[in-house]
């Protein structure tokens, strides 16, 4: 497709003029966001972090009781391998 010459002295202004818009949207609209997303994000990995940490409590609380359980059973079995 071949421009005119009217199109062609125009295309310029048009280009710049559509990416000054898109750069403004981009610091205008999407860095904010992306500030927000991020100190969302922080706070999430934060409570993750926290529950992660009571998960791994519960189950080592549970398996030092399974020990203890195991340790009673072994104690109460009469020894039949000796």
């Amino acid at each position: 497709m071949v421009l005119g010459p009217t199109a062609r002295l125009w295309l310029p202004y048009l280009n710049f003029t559509v990416a000054i818009s898109a750069l403004g949207f981009q610091a205008g609209v999407l860095y904010p966001w992306h500030e927000e997303l991020d100190k969302e994000f922080k706070i999430l990995k934060q409570e993750h972090k926290e529950q992660l940490h009571l998960h791994q409590q519960v189950t080592l609380k549970k398996l030092e009781d399974l020990e203890r359980r195991m340790s009673v059973t072994e104690k109460a079995m009469p020894d039949a391998t000796r």
